[in-house]
């Protein structure tokens, strides 16, 4: 499986966000909006990787389909060959 830049992106955001949290919990932190932003930012990246592998799942389940129609167009001319010559003996 290759690595993808989003995903890289998104444990990146992660961590930081985490370490934000923890920040705003226990320390004198920046503002909120920094942390919250963070963690959009986030959820936003996964989404899109997400969007991403689905998109490529349907595109190989259209090709597949697709292949299987081909492969029935064959049976079908194969089973009408052999009909046809059932019928002239």
């Amino acid at each position: 499986m290759r690595i993808n830049i989003k995903e890289i992106l998104f444990w990146i955001l992660l961590t930081a966000s985490a370490i934000l949290i923890l920040w705003m919990i226990f320390g004198n932190s920046p503002s909120e909006f920094i942390a919250i932003t963070s963690i959009l930012f986030m959820i936003t990246l996964k989404i899109w990787a997400l969007n991403d592998r689905q998109m490529k799942s349907e595109f190989k389940v259209k090709n597949r389909f697709d292949r299987i129609a081909s492969d029935m167009e064959i049976l079908k001319a194969d089973l009408q060959l052999i009909k046809n010559k059932l019928r002239i003996r």
